[in-house]
Protein backbone atom coordinates (compact mmCIF):
# COMPACT_ATOMS: atom_id res chain seq x y z
CA UNK A 1 0.00 0.00 0.00
CA UNK A 2 1.12 3.24 -0.76
CA UNK A 3 1.60 6.61 1.62
CA UNK A 4 1.33 10.36 0.79
CA UNK A 5 3.64 12.53 2.48
CA UNK A 6 0.83 13.27 4.68
CA UNK A 7 0.01 9.96 5.71
CA UNK A 8 -3.05 9.33 3.37
CA UNK A 9 -3.03 5.93 2.58
CA UNK A 10 -3.60 4.86 -1.19
CA UNK A 11 -5.57 1.29 -1.18
CA UNK A 12 -5.08 -1.19 -3.22
CA UNK A 13 -8.55 -3.05 -4.55
CA UNK A 14 -9.90 -4.91 -2.23
CA UNK A 15 -8.13 -4.17 0.76
CA UNK A 16 -9.92 -2.43 3.76
CA UNK A 17 -8.69 0.82 4.85
CA UNK A 18 -9.48 3.12 7.77
CA UNK A 19 -11.14 5.69 5.82
CA UNK A 20 -14.88 6.35 7.10
CA UNK A 21 -17.32 7.69 4.48
CA UNK A 22 -16.99 11.23 6.21
CA UNK A 23 -13.37 10.62 5.44
CA UNK A 24 -14.26 10.59 1.66
CA UNK A 25 -17.18 13.38 1.85
CA UNK A 26 -14.63 15.47 3.30
CA UNK A 27 -12.78 14.53 0.80
CA UNK A 28 -14.96 15.44 -2.34
CA UNK A 29 -15.87 18.87 -0.30
CA UNK A 30 -12.34 19.78 -0.53
CA UNK A 31 -11.67 18.93 -4.19
CA UNK A 32 -15.07 20.54 -5.10
CA UNK A 33 -14.20 24.40 -3.20
CA UNK A 34 -10.70 23.57 -4.79
CA UNK A 35 -12.73 23.77 -8.34
CA UNK A 36 -15.02 26.29 -7.42
CA UNK A 37 -12.10 29.03 -6.08
CA UNK A 38 -10.02 27.81 -9.37
CA UNK A 39 -13.42 28.74 -11.73
CA UNK A 40 -14.25 32.14 -9.61
CA UNK A 41 -11.31 33.40 -12.08
CA UNK A 42 -12.49 34.18 -15.10
CA UNK A 43 -9.61 33.30 -17.38
CA UNK A 44 -9.69 30.18 -15.85
CA UNK A 45 -13.67 29.76 -16.09
CA UNK A 46 -12.76 30.48 -19.78
CA UNK A 47 -10.12 28.02 -20.15
CA UNK A 48 -11.76 25.43 -18.24
CA UNK A 49 -14.73 25.92 -20.95
CA UNK A 50 -12.65 25.26 -23.75
CA UNK A 51 -11.20 22.24 -22.07
CA UNK A 52 -14.87 20.74 -21.66
CA UNK A 53 -15.07 21.01 -25.55
CA UNK A 54 -11.95 18.98 -25.86
CA UNK A 55 -13.59 16.46 -22.97
CA UNK A 56 -16.57 16.66 -25.39
CA UNK A 57 -14.99 15.59 -28.45
CA UNK A 58 -13.18 12.37 -26.60
CA UNK A 59 -16.24 11.31 -24.48
CA UNK A 60 -18.11 10.93 -27.75
CA UNK A 61 -15.02 8.72 -28.72
CA UNK A 62 -16.58 6.91 -25.98
CA UNK A 63 -13.20 5.72 -24.50
CA UNK A 64 -10.36 7.48 -22.93
CA UNK A 65 -7.77 6.99 -19.71
CA UNK A 66 -7.75 8.09 -16.32
CA UNK A 67 -4.42 10.47 -18.19
CA UNK A 68 -6.37 11.82 -20.59
CA UNK A 69 -9.11 12.83 -18.81
CA UNK A 70 -6.40 14.79 -16.77
CA UNK A 71 -5.25 16.29 -19.49
CA UNK A 72 -8.25 17.04 -21.31
CA UNK A 73 -9.19 19.37 -18.38
CA UNK A 74 -5.92 20.89 -18.21
CA UNK A 75 -4.66 19.31 -14.35
CA UNK A 76 -1.12 18.36 -14.17
CA UNK A 77 -0.27 15.00 -11.72
CA UNK A 78 0.68 17.59 -9.20
CA UNK A 79 -2.15 19.70 -9.59
CA UNK A 80 -4.20 16.77 -9.44
CA UNK A 81 -2.28 14.96 -6.59
CA UNK A 82 -3.11 18.28 -4.62
CA UNK A 83 -6.69 17.52 -5.31
CA UNK A 84 -6.62 14.02 -4.24
CA UNK A 85 -4.62 14.63 -0.98
CA UNK A 86 -2.01 12.37 -2.60
CA UNK A 87 1.63 13.16 -3.98
CA UNK A 88 2.16 13.29 -7.65
CA UNK A 89 3.95 9.38 -8.30
CA UNK A 90 0.79 8.33 -6.54
CA UNK A 91 -1.07 9.91 -9.20
CA UNK A 92 0.84 8.40 -11.81
CA UNK A 93 0.45 5.08 -10.30
CA UNK A 94 -3.42 5.33 -10.07
CA UNK A 95 -3.26 6.57 -13.75
CA UNK A 96 -1.89 3.16 -14.84
CA UNK A 97 -3.93 1.05 -12.36
CA UNK A 98 -5.81 -1.80 -14.29
CA UNK A 99 -7.90 -2.32 -10.90
CA UNK A 100 -9.22 0.76 -8.67
CA UNK A 101 -11.34 1.54 -5.69
CA UNK A 102 -14.92 2.66 -6.85
CA UNK A 103 -14.13 5.30 -4.21
CA UNK A 104 -11.06 6.06 -5.65
CA UNK A 105 -11.83 6.33 -9.15
CA UNK A 106 -15.01 8.56 -8.29
CA UNK A 107 -12.88 10.75 -6.66
CA UNK A 108 -10.82 11.38 -9.55
CA UNK A 109 -13.31 12.03 -11.60
CA UNK A 110 -14.83 13.99 -8.91
CA UNK A 111 -11.93 16.04 -8.96
CA UNK A 112 -11.60 16.55 -12.93
CA UNK A 113 -15.20 17.84 -12.86
CA UNK A 114 -17.05 14.90 -13.45
CA UNK A 115 -19.69 12.43 -11.47
CA UNK A 116 -18.65 8.87 -11.82
CA UNK A 117 -21.94 6.94 -13.52
CA UNK A 118 -22.12 3.05 -12.93
CA UNK A 119 -24.24 1.58 -15.83
CA UNK A 120 -24.97 -2.00 -15.68
CA UNK A 121 -26.69 -3.61 -19.04
CA UNK A 122 -29.30 -6.21 -18.80
CA UNK A 123 -30.18 -6.96 -22.95
CA UNK A 124 -32.01 -4.06 -23.66
CA UNK A 125 -32.43 -2.60 -19.84
CA UNK A 126 -29.99 0.61 -18.21
CA UNK A 127 -29.58 0.41 -14.73
CA UNK A 128 -27.92 3.39 -13.15
CA UNK A 129 -25.99 1.77 -9.90
CA UNK A 130 -26.25 4.47 -7.32
CA UNK A 131 -22.41 5.03 -5.88
CA UNK A 132 -22.92 8.26 -4.17
CA UNK A 133 -23.18 6.32 -0.68
CA UNK A 134 -19.66 5.50 -1.33
CA UNK A 135 -18.82 8.84 -0.95
CA UNK A 136 -21.40 10.45 1.23
CA UNK A 137 -23.66 12.31 -1.48
CA UNK A 138 -26.38 10.71 -3.75
CA UNK A 139 -26.22 11.18 -7.11
CA UNK A 140 -29.52 11.77 -9.32
CA UNK A 141 -29.71 9.40 -12.35
CA UNK A 142 -29.81 11.77 -15.37
CA UNK A 143 -31.34 9.56 -17.64
CA UNK A 144 -34.63 7.87 -18.50
CA UNK A 145 -33.64 4.35 -17.60
CA UNK A 146 -34.23 2.18 -14.29
CA UNK A 147 -32.21 3.09 -11.18
CA UNK A 148 -30.85 0.63 -8.91
CA UNK A 149 -30.21 1.81 -5.38
CA UNK A 150 -27.30 -0.27 -3.58
CA UNK A 151 -29.07 1.36 -0.10
CA UNK A 152 -31.68 -0.93 -0.38
CA UNK A 153 -29.98 -4.28 -1.24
Amino acid sequence: MATTPSGSVIPEPDIDTDFTPTDYAEATNRVTQAREQFLEDPAAAAVHESLLTKIEERVNAKHATLAEIRHAVGLTQTQMAEMLDMNQGDVSRLERRSNLLLTTLARFIEATGGTLRIVATYGPTELDLQIGDLLGTQQPSTTGSSTVDSSQS
